[in-house]
């Protein structure tokens, strides 16, 4: 014999209802079945506010009957159009009737207390049950039952404890006698959720009761398992309404199906378990929308699972009280006292944490507790309270999570990768918990993070891929070409384990954003058609309601306004990587700040393409570092620009020819004095300097400006070359000089022994500087270990693709820095 319980949006509609009638006449087909159903999905709400505004004396309370009789007169003429059953219609009209009686009582003594709101809710389950027996009868024999008749209870209404050693006679005797003697068994349907005391009142067992009642009526009928069918798969890992990437969880034992449904799971009532795990019969859990999945198993054993965790869920509208003051420290029965103070006032705890020191005791209660609670404390340590020995703390809105697990128990580390994952993304931990058993590891948070915290935990356990969002602001040539080389090698890095998404997209005039991510070959048209104009305040507020755990922020800028909204976009939670130079150049206590909040959040900074675009430059030094090696000097041509115009300068044709040549190729900046002016070559090397510890801002550095002073100011436009040629005669005698010595000409930046220069330099012709070409940047770092022969980096330093190449290469170092 099996148990087959249905509720929600199970029972929500005729539709529903063909469907749950055609799983039932299955189930019948193999073994015999009792049924247990609830009310239609939204009832019992709908009868309890009608009961809510009728002791109000409000007399909308008229309107909503109504509307609860159209509902189910409604459902009958659904599904019985071609078999109207009169005996039916009788019995649903008598029932309603009822109800109105009963809600007119309410009114006209403006008094509902609980009693009257059992009787009034019973109403759902029993119409629900009629109806749904008597479409079973069109088929196959049916019988409706009211649980009123076999489970008793107490007298403690609204949430009822059922005398299990009565009820359970009676269901056996009622159920032995309904399938004896009969060749073709009747099916048995029976109201969910409602009991009755041995006088015969009305109770019920507590909200989501119907669960119960299918695990009671199985327990005494020692059935072959109990189904609990619903509107999803299974018991889910997480709610998926918060984590996307939740799935089912094939199996669970007693105890951690106990532990998850008592911490929010909502596919399961916390108190059907017990009547189950005393009989050890199997609860299994199943969708009525998609019958053939495997559902969710919960028994005494489960099969082997390889991870530790094997689900998490959340309590919400929950409020950490708590109680510390010298005046408890080594005192005797001060634990004694809160809780019995609780308990007298009707308060229930949901979770307690203590420091060994004595001096705080901190515990969770329901919201809805909250100053009940506090007003039963002030009571029993009025004393204390009065004499500041003792104080009360609150906070409210907060969240319980709950990880779950029987794997959990003697495995080292699961605590370290929960805190770890929730504290690398600013979450912070206002109270713990863990039992004995280590079955179960709960934490207390702000609501607000709620989400985070589930996914972030979700993915430290459960991901088999390392998840990245980015967030790219900036598609000119290196955002538009880094975007192509992500869609390029997406089969690349879900090969290796990753799953990156562009999740939004900005320039300076318009953002898209997504969860699900933007398709890096469509994005043009994406960002075309997005409604929303860029303003920095609002894509970060933005960017923060998107609740993102491993994101990044991809600036491919060369704004210092992006730049300094980095703080923000790092409390928003999010990685930084970048060729934006000037992040790394802010003046000293500016980029302290910044290192500060980067560190202070446990958020990464990659920005190798800084220096060099696409060379290995960052990299290399922080290895050299980082091996123990000491850095003597660093040395090098950090302008493509620069490199090309000296690469090419040889006395046939005057230097500002060359610059403009260079220009006319689109090897400068538009405003070519800014490669001139040596600025860019001096950033770069101030960047290597803070690498080695420097405490050094640009004014430090001494900088050979090529432009000549007369020249500096005002809008640049063609004619400056023109201007330019009064210096053509100096270069040329630089040059000479140079060649004299048997030398070259080089833009270099340098650093040695707390110096810093870029300026012109001569090199004999042999030297690793004068083989460079084209836009060339080359690097040499002399160390104690390179003192004979510099460590040499050379090769493109400028253009889109290599740049590209360097930002991608700093997201790919940033995934492998990700823990799982």
């Amino acid at each position: 014999m099996k148990i087959l319980k249905f509720g929600g949006s199970s029972v929500s509609n005729a539709e529903r209802i063909r469907e749950v009638t055609r799983i039932i006449l299955e189930s019948a087909k193999k073994e015999p079945s009792i049924i247990v159903v609830s009310a239609f999905q939204g009832i019992t709400n709908q009868l309890l506010e009608c009961a809510a505004l009728a002791e109000a004396g409000n007399p909308t309370y008229g309107k909503l009957y109504a509307k609860i009789v159209k509902r189910h007169e409604s459902m009958v003429s659904s599904l019985f159009k071609n078999h109207r059953n009169r005996t039916l219609d009788s019995e649903i009209n008598q029932l309603l009737g009822e109800l109105h009686d009963v809600l007119h009582g309410i009114n006209l003594l403006r008094h509902a207390p609980e009693r009257s709101l059992d009787l009034t809710a019973s109403f759902g389950e029993r119409l629900s049950t009629l109806i749904l027996s008597a479409f079973i009868n069109i088929k196959r024999t049916s019988v409706p039952v009211d649980a009123r008749d076999m489970i008793i209870t107490d007298d403690q209404f609204t949430h009822a404890a059922v005398q299990f050693d009565k009820t359970n006679v009676v269901i056996r005797r009622y159920f032995n006698r309904l399938f004896s003697h009969r060749k073709r068994l009747p099916i048995p349907v029976v109201t969910g959720f409602i009991a009755s005391t041995e006088d015969g009142r009305t109770t019920t067992l507590g909200r989501n009761g119907s669960d119960y009642t299918a695990a009671i009526i199985g327990a005494a009928m020692h059935a072959s398992v109990v189904e609990i069918w619903t509107d999803v798969d299974g018991v889910m890992s997480a709610d998926p309404r918060a984590v996307p990437s939740a799935f089912v969880i094939p199996r669970l034992s007693y105890e951690e199906a106990m532990e998850m449904s008592f911490f929010g799971a909502k596919v399961l009532h916390s108190a059907t378990i017990a009547p189950a795990v005393a009989e050890k019969i199997p609860i299994l859990i199943k969708n009525t929308l998609n019958p053939s999945a495997p559902g969710t198993l919960i028994s005494e054993s489960t099969e082997t699972w390889e991870g530790s965790a094997k689900g998490m869920s959340s309590v919400d509208q929950v409020s950490l009280l708590t109680i510390r003051g010298l005046g408890m420290v080594g005192v005797h029965g001060t634990a004694e006292r809160l809780f019995r103070a609780l308990a007298t006032a009707g308060v229930n705890i949901i979770l307690i944490s203590q420091a060994s020191s004595e001096h705080t005791i901190c515990f969770a209660v329901s919201s809805a507790d909250t100053d009940r609670a506090c007003e039963a404390i002030r009571n029993e340590f009025h004393y204390e309270v009065q004499n500041n020995l003792t104080v009360i703390d609150v906070r409210k809105d907060q969240t319980i999570i709950a990880v779950v697990g029987e794997n959990m128990q003697g495995t080292p580390g699961v605590s370290g990768r929960v805190f770890s994952a929730v504290g690398r993304n600013a979450i912070n931990v206002n109270a713990i918990a863990q039992g004995g058993s280590e079955l179960n590891i709960s934490f207390v948070i702000d609501g607000s993070q709620r989400v985070r915290a589930l996914n972030v935990v979700h993915e430290a356990f459960f991901e088999k891929r390392k998840k990245l969002a980015l967030i790219i602001i900036g598609v000119g040539n290196i955002g538009s070409t880094l975007l192509k080389q992500l869609h390029q090698q997406r089969k690349f890095l879900i090969e290796n384990g990753f799953d990156v998404r562009v999740c939004g997209i900005s320039n300076s005039k318009q953002y898209v954003l997504s969860n699900e991510g933007i398709d890096p070959g469509e994005w043009r048209k994406a960002l075309d058609t997005s409604p929303y104009r860029f303003n920095p305040d609002e894509f970060i507020n933005q960017i923060t309601k998107m609740e993102l755990t491993n994101a990044a922020l991809v600036d491919c800028t060369a704004s210092s306004e992006i730049v300094d909204r980095y703080p923000d976009f790092v409390r928003a939670n999010m990685h930084i990587v970048t060729p934006n130079k000037k992040a790394n150049v802010l003046p000293w206590k500016r980029y302290q700040e910044l290192m500060d909040v980067l560190r202070k959040r446990q958020k990464f900074f990659f920005y190798e393409a800084n220096v060099g675009a696409g060379l290995p430059v960052i990299s290399t030094l922080q290895d050299l570092m980082a091996s123990g090696d000491t850095v003597i000097k660093i040395e090098g041509i950090f302008s493509g620009t620069l490199s090309y115009i000296f690469n090419c300068y040889d006395g046939n044709r005057p230097f500002s020819a060359l610059l403009r040549e260079a220009h006319t190729l689109g090897y400068t900046e538009p405003d070519p004095r800014d490669d001139l002016s040596g600025q860019d070559v001096a950033r770069k090397i101030l960047i290597l300097a803070r690498q080695l510890g420097l405490q050094m801002d640009l004014d430090d550095i001494y900088i050979q400006n090529l432009v000549p002073p007369r020249l500096r100011s005002g809008k640049f436009s063609m004619g400056f070359f023109k201007s330019l040629r009064d210096t053509d005669a100096a270069f040329e005698r630089l040059l000479s000089e140079a060649r004299s010595h048997g030398s070259i000409l080089r833009y270099v930046g340098w650093l040695s022994n707390g110096a810093a220069r870029a300026e012109i330099k001569e090199y004999p012709s042999n030297h690793p500087f004068a083989s460079t070409k084209d836009t060339d940047n080359i690097i040499a770092f002399t160390t104690q270990r390179y003192a004979k022969t510099p460590l040499v980096i050379q090769g493109p330093g400028a253009g889109a693709d290599v740049t590209a190449m360097g930002v991608f290469s700093d997201i790919r170092k940033l995934l492998y820095y990700l823990p799982f």
